[in-house]
């Protein structure tokens, strides 16, 4: 038995979803608060627009965290080690040569 290649590439597939997750977590957080500070734009419009722009940040961020949740339930479905042949097959099918 050997270790599982495409396991191994979830688990980078994972560091790299989670790293964009925390981009995302952070992507709209300046804007919202000068949006809610009242310095940058002030109104009924600047008021919705607040809103809206608040909601997609959020909306964002679960998307994102549905992605990693993703990633993470495949990785778990994935053995830590498989045979030799099954390794082959899978380095084959990673390189897209199936």
């Amino acid at each position: 038995m050997v270790p599982n290649p495409r396991r191994e590439r979830l688990r980078q597939l994972l560091l790299e979803a989670e790293d964009r997750a925390r981009e995302v977590r952070q992507a709209y957080q300046s804007a919202v608060g000068a949006m809610r500070s009242g310095k940058v734009w002030t109104g009924p419009t600047a008021a919705m627009w607040a809103d809206e722009l608040e909601e997609r940040h959020h909306r964002l961020g679960r998307l994102a965290r549905r992605v990693v949740e993703a990633v993470e339930e495949e990785l778990r479905r994935e053995p830590a080690l498989v045979t030799e042949a099954q390794a082959d097959a899978m380095r084959r099918e990673l390189a897209g040569r199936t």
